[in-house]
């Protein structure tokens, strides 16, 4: 019985972590379930683009450094190659059980050693996500590892059976979100109604910005959550490694002071959908 109690809390943990991937995997992803908003919202005053531990109680509540806690200690490569094992090790870990989750899901992908262990090999190239989580004597813990699949750079190709989808090159550093939004959404294929679907979305919050009713980045990101989410609907699951990486590129012009203001919100929405756009006009080239 102890261990079905501690099971279904591991469990329940991790659906609760899922339904908040808006925040943990890019706040932009998509609004947070109703029982999570109160502590969200903490959150986005924190920081609008990452997500601090707050499963483990606050500063006046923390767990005493004496007591051992559930801590995931992930041991993986960034990068491979397509074909090629990864592996991942959670030996190091402080955990009596593990759940795991990779996204996008995959029959390439294996756990064994009571969870501590795990490999998978991608078949095409892109960035690739899986989500852990731990619980040790009624404490948890959750960690994500990012692995960028690459491949040979493929040249652009004519039409054809098996290339319904636009090949776009790998930008330079610094190029602006214009150019890297095409860019991530090839890499995994996203489709063309979705894109002018999100691409809407953004330009939707634009609008807001400049009526003034959204003016502060917790609610032009609240706002985007929403909007993103009804714009995608179920589809969002599969768009997540390309708004991880929004997300990741945000914050990193948050933390450099470009993106502060909701004018230069405004902005930077502008850039997403002007990239979005530009890689579903891609589909036109292959059409003709």
């Amino acid at each position: 019985m102890l261990n079905f109690k501690k099971n279904l809390r591991l469990s329940l943990f991790l659906i609760v972590m899922l339904a908040a991937t808006g925040l943990m995997c890019g706040s932009i992803l998509q609004q947070p379930s109703t029982g999570m908003t109160a502590a969200i919202e903490t959150v986005v005053e924190r920081s609008v683009y990452e997500l601090p531990t707050i499963f483990q109680g606050d500063e006046d509540n923390e767990v005493t450094p004496e007591v051992e806690v559930a801590k995931i200690v992930i041991n993986a490569p960034s990068t491979g190659d397509v074909g090629e094992l990864i592996r991942f090790d959670l030996s190091d870990s402080v955990a009596e059980s593990f759940k795991w989750l990779r996204v996008p899901e995959s029959v390439d992908f294996e756990v064994y050693a009571n969870g501590r262990r795990a490999v998978f090999s991608a078949r095409k190239p892109g960035e690739y996500m899986v989500i852990v989580a731990c619980a040790y004597q009624g404490t948890v813990d959750v960690t994500t590892h990012t692995v960028i699949i690459i491949g040979p750079d493929p040249a652009p190709l004519p039409p054809g059976p098996n290339n319904n989808y636009p090949v776009v090159p790998k930008p330079a550093d610094g190029a602006s979100l214009v150019v890297w939004m095409p860019y991530w959404c090839s890499s995994i294929q996203c489709p063309k109604d979705e894109t002018m679907r999100l691409a809407a979305s953004f330009e939707s919050i634009v609008a807001t910005i400049a009526a003034g009713i959204n003016t502060t980045p917790q609610e032009i990101i609240v706002a985007t959550s929403t909007a993103n989410r009804q714009a995608l609907g179920e589809s969002i699951t599969a768009w997540m490694p390309v708004l991880q990486n929004l997300q990741s590129a945000l914050k990193t012009r948050s933390e450099a002071g470009i993106i502060v203001t909701a004018e230069q919100h405004a902005e930077a929405w502008r850039e997403i959908a002007e990239g979005l756009r530009a890689y579903a006009a891609l589909f036109n080239v292959l059409e003709d």
